[in-house]
């Protein structure tokens, strides 16, 4: 069996700010976009992702299937790399994205991170890539 990784999708509750956020803030191109079903694929880079209505999830899933969606959750991190992350963070502030923590530099592992919200509450950490100190 062969099982290829193909892309990650988020189950939003409100589509279309996500939509315009991972468009417009993140600068994600589109690939593909459903508006009727609520549905829109975005290029970042080597992998997709994509964003659908979880109100449309009563196709997909059986109705007996609990399903919960914290905002506080943590359980998936998107990661995105960026070449200059004072950059990047003063972008995210400009657009009115609050930073969870401020950048933190993990030498020991080469790079430095900070983390913040979409406007589903998902997680987003984005890292700038350093040398790595070996003491």
């Amino acid at each position: 069996m062969d099982f290829r990784y193909i892309y990650t999708r988020l189950n939003v509750a409100n589509f279309h700010a996500c939509k315009a956020f991972y468009r417009d803030i993140m600068g994600l191109p589109v690939k593909f976009e459903d508006d009727r079903d609520e549905y829109v694929e975005f290029d970042a880079n080597s992998i997709r992702l994509t964003l659908f209505n979880r109100q449309n999830l009563d196709n997909f899933i059986p109705k007996e299937e609990s399903l919960s969606f914290d905002v506080h959750n943590a359980q998936i991190v998107l990661s995105f790399q960026v070449s200059n992350l004072e950059e990047a963070t003063t972008h995210l502030k400009n657009h009115q994205v609050e930073l969870l923590a401020p950048p933190t530099s993990y030498p020991d592992r080469g790079f430095l991170s900070t983390c913040f919200r979409d406007p589903d509450g998902n997680l987003i950490e984005i890292e700038q890539m350093t040398d790595v100190l070996i003491s």
